[in-house]
């Protein structure tokens, strides 16, 4: 799809976590596509060929346009200062506009099966990750800056869908999120100048989906699509995407302390 303006973020410069793959890439494209400069993070490694590339391809969507990829794991406490500081580096600025929490730790497993380890890697990649990337970020963030992370509809809904366990580490950790998000409205509003929102995302075509067994892929969605008010399908990440651009926006500058939902209205608030 095609962005609304190729100028409206020129100058800024945005980090995406998870900003490789899925909603993240999506993300990463249509701010790249309105003219900021992206650093992407990513966790694998392995993948680092194929995160350059998604880098260099972000530049040949404009003049001037420039992407970076950043090799780093969430649930390590290290990882959001060494972030922040490589994307100053990178692209050679001192500010950083626009922050997206989108990358997150899914979690299955049932009450009674929760250990402290796995509490903790849900929470510190969920939870802690995006706390301290923005404490990172907070002195190099002007006015007009834009916090936005990722959430789910999962914190609205017990019922998920056909298919779909319940999750209540992940929904745990959502609901943080979208606690810190009401918090740094106000924190960081006429003091700083800075926005602060969610996005609560519905079923989207990821490539998790995709990789499931076609039985079980067909079980979600025949579940959860009769739910969609806007259309008879899954969301994908351009839906998001497109909803957090106009959050990281001048003409989003009246809205923050807010959980915007791009579920397709599935989950009706």
């Amino acid at each position: 799809m095609a962005s609304a303006s190729t100028s409206l973020l020129t100058g800024k410069t945005a980090i995406v976590t998870g900003g490789t793959r899925n909603i993240g890439a999506g993300i990463s494209r249509e701010l790249a596509l309105r003219g900021a400069n992206v650093a992407m993070v990513y966790q694998n490694p392995a993948t680092s060929a194929t995160a350059d590339a998604y880098a260099r391809e972000l530049e040949g969507l404009g003049s001037g346009i420039c992407a970076t990829a950043i090799v780093a794991h969430l649930s390590d406490a290290a990882s959001p200062a060494r972030i922040v500081q490589e994307t100053l580096a990178s692209f050679r600025v001192d500010k950083i506009d626009i922050i997206v929490n989108n990358a997150a730790l899914g979690d299955w497993t049932a009450t009674e099966a929760i250990t402290l380890e796995r509490f903790a890697a849900v929470m510190d990649t969920n939870v802690r990750a995006p706390l301290m990337l923005v404490q990172a970020a907070l002195p190099h963030i002007p006015r007009g800056g834009r916090i936005i992370n990722i959430s789910s509809f999962a914190t609205r809904t017990v019922n998920i869908g056909p298919g779909i366990p319940p999750m209540p580490l992940y929904v745990a950790s959502k609901l943080a999120v979208e606690g810190l998000t009401q918090n740094w409205a106000v924190e960081f509003g006429q003091s700083r100048g800075i926005t602060s929102n969610a996005v609560s995302v519905g079923f989207v075509e990821t490539d998790l989906i995709a990789a499931m067994p076609a039985e079980q892929k067909e079980q979600i969605k025949a579940g959860n699509i009769w739910r969609v008010a806007a259309d008879a399908r899954a969301g994908t990440p351009d839906d998001v995407a497109q909803v957090v651009a106009f959050l990281a926006s001048e003409g989003a500058r009246w809205v923050t302390g807010s959980t915007v939902s791009a579920n397709g209205g599935t989950v009706v608030i």
